[in-house]
Order: structure tokens, then C-alpha cells, then sequence
């Protein structure tokens, strides 16, 4: 800035090596530049005002430069106009230092850029980029014979190769649709890593080979890292050179089409091919590869092949920055109503979609970097997905809204009341009290409904099948009833080979004192007649359990449908539970950061999440005295359909069906207030509302946010 106030009298000239040509025609028809400057490989758009400001800018001066343009063209151009365009330039360095004042802009913008470890490493963490290859050359020489590839039969081959596959897959819809089971093992997600490398290679291949067919060039390939995340990009920056929108757009859609074609030929060989590995990889590539593609690269939020497709269609270079730009005006002008005027000039209904963009695309990168560090925390090292989230909620949250509060208090003389800013204001106070008073006072917890005296009756874990069935559902049962019979042919089978082996011993054992070769074997014979013993006894003791009855006095509940008389029943299968409905219990989870806000005694009810109207009133009489390490009740667990986060316990392989919470949780115990509610006949899983000591919404997320960085630092 400086240097555009010292040099309002002398232009400073461009270098030698900026090049202008012509591009596209703007949305409203008017013709358009495109400046390269090579150094950086970057692409600046010029209209045309700038253009004519630059090919006069040998002219001298501000004043003579602007006169000139007046003279030679129909433009009226004021030096705001060229002190403008020479900020611009001196900005992204496209001018010659030729003065001492204009080297020591430079140095001191080097240091500025420069910056503190702090900020490289901030940058470098979101995103980074690592050039590998410098492929031009072998794209130049190999191009010819990747020719045939863009031509239009091999376009229609590709797209009748697809539909077939299509069709044919539809015709055995559930066996591919069973192969996606099969992707979830260790070989699966080896496969998938595998598949999905050899996909993106692919995808930059074709923005390359496309870029070359339009005689661009194509400098660099390379890994990017997006918040530590590796993912492929070609630098095909080349393609502002051509005037052709068709060609550019082309160029960014080359990646996704290229894994379509893939995709079309792969779900063709899914049904040729059998089960087996190739099989999987065909899947792979038909379905979960294309479909990262057109979830990712899509995407216009982030600068992926989306982006620069739709910025292309629009005709809105840098497309993020200006939507960026015209939402922080329409933010400025809603609720404060400044009366700037509009960032660009540009038709109403493009105006409003571009704010709209915006705030999507806030809201997108924000989601994303944030689920990024949640799968970060639930996977790897805890300490380190909770710097990545503190990172990323500062970044794109705490760090935009300081900025816009600071240009908020630098423009409060331009702040008038104005019915409009007092609804603003009347916003922002009540969001403050929101957040800082006091005022929630409930603590809500994920909790199951269930009786005292419960019992879950089970099929045998061998085979049997239903004979008798001697209770319904909603009967009254007494301690000791009968509830069903079953029979089990192999078990049967199985005892009478036992009792015959075990004859046979006793006859053996009662002959081998007129029988050498019995009593030489007498030993044998005893252990023999023992095991007989034993498996005959324990198939008895499998027997007995063909016929079941209720330990308990209760009602009967939850009878498993189709179960009949002569049905076979799947080994361990539950058949239906005996529950007293009289003596109901609550068993809630409390999050550690509520913890303390809870006492014995207090209030509380319970929530069906099936029927919200069943509505249980409770009195708290438990709180545990330690966090709970193994969850006791599946059917609170996510992996049940539940609201409570758990993993597999991997410390202990024997133990890897057992549910560890993700969070520390302490199990509560509440009961049924005396006259409260109405008998439940079955488990139901809800939310218990406890009555506790009033926070605010920052105190809440303070305590958490403590609580977890004290346990994940072991302190």
C-alpha cells in the first residue's frame, strides 16, 4: 500500500516475463484477458478497462496513463482507477522493482509472509501441497497413443458397456448388494486402500492426458495434504489459456469421467466374473470408488473439480473469494445496514446465490474438518483429534467472527440505530444470555426402563425344535409354569448312543473275569465307561432344558414372531422374556461433565423413545462411584441403534464382544415414584430427565471439554 502512495507519480513496469492473450467471453459478452505470470504459474482474469489501463502502462504516471485511456478509448477512467490496478499488481508481485523504495516493499512484505512457526505450521496443517513428478515431457510423448480414448466410439462403447452391466446387475440385485458385506474385513479394507490408489492415479491421469489434448501444459503431480489427509492433484493451472469454456470444463470433469468409464466397465465384469477376489475389486471400483469421487471432487465447497467446474459454467473466476466477499456485505447490510455498496456489480438472482454458496460452503468445511478430527479422536491418539478440533473450531469459527467483531468496532461511527440494528442487537443480547446465563437446569440421559424381576428365555445352542407352546403374550405366569417344550432329534440321537456305549462297558467290566483280552483292556473299559457317563449326563442336562420353565412370577412379553408349534428354531435365538411389571427400574447413563449437578433423591422421568407418551415420573437412589468401563446394556449401544458412542474392547481379545463406551459415563439408578405412572410390560429404551443444578451452555462446554483433556492426559 506504501508503495502505490510513493509511486501515484512513476509506474513501476511489468516484467518481462508476464504474458497477456485472449480469453473467454465474460457472462454479459464483453471480451476478457487472461495475465500469466510464469513464475508462479498463476492466472489473473482482466476485463476490459484493465486491459487497455495495461497496454499503456509504459505512459509514465497515474495522471497520464488515465488521460490517455480517455483519449485512445470510449472508457472513462479515473486515476483511482490505475492506483487500483497498480495496488493489484504490486500485490501478487507482477511489477519490476526498479527503485529502492519498491525492493524494500518487497522485503518487508518476504517478512511478513514469512510470519511465526505458529502460522507455517497452521497452514501446513490444513493443507499443503508436495509436488512429485514433473510429468509434461512423458504426457507430450505418450499423448498420441492415448488419442483414441477421447473419440466418440469409444465414448458410446464405454456408456453401452455401462448400461449392460447396469441392467445385468439389477437382475441379481441381492447378491451385489451382498458382496458389500464382504468389504467389511481386514483383506476388504486392504483391498479398498489398494483400489482406491490405482482409482485417483487414474482420475489425475485423466485431467493430464485431457489438459494435453487442448495443448496445456502440465507441470506438476503431486500429493496433497488436506488436514493431514493425502489425496492426488495435477496442476493443470494451464487451462486458463484457453478461450474455450467447453475445454476448460472438460478438463475438470476428465477425473470423474474417467472413474465413470472405469465404473461401467467394472460393474460389466462384476457379472462375468465368480466370487473371489477379482470379483471384489470389480464391485469396488463399481460402486464405493466413483462414489467418494462424486461425494469429494465434486464438491464445489473445497477447490476439488467441482470448484473450478462450476466457477467455469458460471463465469466467476476466484469464485470462493468473491462469494466470500458479497455474504460478509449482505451479513454487514442485514443486520447493520452500513449502506456500502455491493463488492461487484452482477444481476440480483446471481448475487443471491453466490451469498447462499458462501454460507454453504462455510458450513461444509467446517463439518468436514470437524468430522475429520472426530474420526481422528475415536481412532488415534485422543490428545491428538482433540488438537485438531480445538484447531479447526478456531480457525473457521472463533478466528472469522473475531475478524468480523474487530471491523464491526473499527466502522462503530458508521453504526446508527436504526430499527434494524435493534433487532440486531435485541439477537445478540438474547444469544448472549443463551449462552453465559444460567437457565437449563435438566440433565438428560440415555437410560433403558426394565423391571427387577426380569428373564429373557433363549433357544439351546444346539438345534431343536418347538413341540408345545403353552403361554402367549400378555399372560399372567406363576414361579415354576411351563412356557414351552421343545424337542431335539440329535440330542435324542445322541442319548441313546450314549446309554448303548454305556451297556456295552458294563458288560465289558462284568465279563473280564472269564475273558483275558477284556481284562487286559479293563483299564481302557473303565475310562471309556466314565466318558460315557459323563456325555450321557450332560446330554441329559440338555435335555431337561427342552422344557422350559419361568423362574420368576410374572407377565410374558415380547414373543418372538413365527413361533409355532413344529418350527425349527435358530440356536440361541430369544424366544421371549417374563417380566413383573409391578416393580419397575430405570437405569440411566450421566455424562461426567453433569456429574455434579446430580444428587440422591432428586426428581426425575422417563421418556419412551417409542412412545413419547409414556411418561414414567422417578426418584434418583444410586449414583456409582466409578465411571463405567464395559457397557451392560446393549441395547443402549450404537451398534444396537442406540445414543450411546462404544468401540470394541481391543485390549482384551477374548473380551471383543464387549461394548466400551467412547465417553465416561456413570451409571444412575432411578425408581418408579409411588403412584407414578403405568405398568410397562417389556424393556424400553428412552431418556431419563434429571432435575439438577442450573449451567449455562458455556459452563457446560468448559466442564466438558475439562473433562475430557484431564482424562486423555491421564491426570
Amino acid at each position: 500500500m506504501d508503495a502505490a502512495v510513493s509511486t501515484a507519480k512513476r509506474l513501476l513496469p511489468l516484467r518481462e516475463e508476464i504474458a497477456i492473450f485472449s480469453g473467454p467471453a465474460a457472462i454479459d459478452g464483453s471480451p476478457s484477458w487472461t495475465l500469466h505470470d510464469p513464475s508462479s504459474n498463476r492466472f489473473f482474469r482482466l476485463g476490459w478497462r484493465e486491459f487497455e489501463l495495461l497496454s499503456r502502462w509504459d505512459s509514465g504516471s497515474v495522471t497520464a496513463l488515465a488521460a490517455r485511456v480517455q483519449a485512445e478509448t470510449t472508457l472513462q477512467v479515473e486515476p483511482d482507477d490505475v492506483e487500483d490496478l497498480f495496488r493489484f499488481l504490486v500485490s501478487f508481485d507482477l511489477l519490476r522493482a526498479t527503485s529502492p523504495e519498491a525492493t524494500a516493499g518487497l522485503v518487508r512484505k518476504a517478512q511478513r509472509l514469512r510470519g511465526s512457526w505458529g502460522r507455517w505450521l497452521l497452514h501446513n496443517y490444513l493443507f499443503i501441497r508436495i509436488p512429485l513428478l514433473r510429468p509434461d515431457r512423458f504426457l507430450t510423448l505418450t499423448y498420441p497413443y492415448m488419442r483414441w480414448v477421447f473419440s466418440p466410439p469409444v465414448a458410446a462403447f464405454v456408456i453401452a458397456i455401462g448400461v449392460t452391466g447396469l441392467i445385468r446387475a439389477t437382475r441379481q440385485w441381492d447378491v451385489f448388494l451382498g458382496t458389500f458385506v464382504d468389504m467389511f474385513s481386514a483383506q476388504g479394507i486392504i483391498g479398498f486402500g489398494i483400489t482406491l490408489g490405482c482409482m485417483k492415479a487414474l482420475h489425475e491421469l485423466g485431467h493430464a492426458y485431457t489438459a494435453k489434448r487442448f495443448g496445456c501444459r502440465v507441470p506438476t503431480m503431486g500429493l496433497a495434504l488436506l488436514v493431514m489427509v493425502p489425496v492426488l492433484y495435477t496442476d493443470v493451472n494451464d487451462a486458463w489459456k484457453l478461450s474455450s469454456r467447453r475445454q476448460r470444463l472438460a478438463i475438470g470433469l476428465a477425473g470423474v469421467t474417467a472413474e465413470l468409464g472405469c465404473a461401467a466397465f467394472a460393474i460389466f465384469a462384476w457379472g462375468l466374473l465368480p466370487n473371489g477376489a477379482a470379483r471384489s475389486v470389480a464391485f469396488l471400483v463399481a460402486t464405493s470408488i466413483w462414489l467418494t469421487t462424486v461425494l469429494l471432487n465434486a464438491s464445489p465447497f473445497m477447490r476439488y473439480d467441482g470448484y473450478y467446474v462450476l466457477s467455469d459454467w458460471l463465469e466467476i473466476p476466484n469464485l470462493h473469494s468473491r462469494a466470500f466477499a458479497l455474504a460478509q456485505w449482505w451479513l454487514r447490510e442485514t443486520l447493520l445496514g452500513l449502506g456500502d455498496d455491493v463488492p461487484e456489480n452482477m444481476p440480483l438472482y446471481r448475487r443471491r446465490f453466490l451469498v447462499m454458496f458462501a454460507f454453504l460452503t462455510w458450513i461444509y468445511r467446517f463439518g468436514l474438518f470437524l468430522g475429520i478430527a472426530v474420526i481422528v479422536y475415536h481412532v488415534a491418539v485422543k490428545i491428538l483429534g482433540i488438537g485438531m478440533m480445538a484447531v479447526e473450531v478456531g480457525y473457521f469459527v472463533v478466528m472469522p467472527v473475531v475478524r468480523e467483531a474487530l471491523i464491526w468496532w473499527r466502522r462503530r461511527a458508521d453504526i446508527h440505530l436504526t430499527p434494524r440494528t435493534a433487532v440486531t442487537a435485541t439477537l445478540g443480547f438474547a444469544i448472549v444470555l443463551a449462552v453465559l446465563v444460567p437457565w437449563r437446569s435438566s440433565v438428560e440421559a440415555p437410560a433403558l426402563l426394565k423391571s427387577r424381576q426380569h428373564v429373557d428365555i433363549f433357544a439351546p445352542e444346539f438345534g431343536a425344535r418347538l413341540i408345545g407352546l403353552d403361554v402367549h403374550e400378555g399372560d399372567d405366569v406363576a414361579k415354576g409354569a411351563r412356557l414351552l417344550q421343545m424337542a431335539s432329534p440329535d440330542v435324542d440321537y445322541r442319548l441313546g448312543r450314549a446309554r448303548t456305549e454305556i451297556e456295552i462297558s458294563e458288560w465289558q467290566l462284568g465279563a473280564r473275569g472269564v475273558d483275558p483280552d477284556l481284562l487286559a483292556r479293563s483299564q481302557v473299559t473303565e475310562r471309556e465307561y466314565e466318558t460315557a457317563r459323563a456325555e450321557y449326563g450332560a446330554l441329559q442336562d440338555q435335555r431337561s432344558r427342552l422344557d422350559v420353565t419361568t423362574p420368576v412370577a410374572g407377565k410374558v412379553v415380547d414373543v418372538a414372531e413365527g413361533l409355532e408349534p413344529r418350527s425349527w428354531l435358530a440356536a440361541k435365538a430369544r424366544l421371549m422374556s417374563v417380566v413383573d411389571p409391578a416393580s419397575l427400574i430405570v437405569e440411566a447413563y450421566v455424562d461426567e461433565a453433569d456429574l455434579d449437578r446430580i444428587a440422591l433423591g432428586s426428581a426425575a422421568s422417563f421418556i419412551a423413545e417409542a412412545d413419547t407418551r409414556i411418561e414414567v415420573p422417578l426418584r434418583l437412589v444410586e449414583i456409582a462411584r466409578a465411571g463405567t468401563k464395559l457397557l451392560s446394556d446393549p441395547a443402549l449401544a450404537s451398534t444396537r441403534g442406540g445414543p450411546i458412542a462404544v468401540r470394541p474392547d481391543r485390549q482384551n481379545e477374548q473380551k471383543q464382544n464387549e461394548l466400551v463406551p467412547d465417553r465416561t459415563l456413570y451409571r444412575v439408578r432411578l425408581v418408579v415414584a409411588a403412584h407414578g405412572g403405568t405398568p410397562v410390560g417389556r424393556i424400553l429404551r428412552g431418556t431419563a430427565i434429571l432435575h439438577g443444578e442450573a449451567i449455562s451452555l458455556m459452563q457446560r462446554i468448559w466442564r466438558a471439554g475439562l473433562a475430557v483433556m484431564i482424562r486423555e492426559s491421564g491426570a
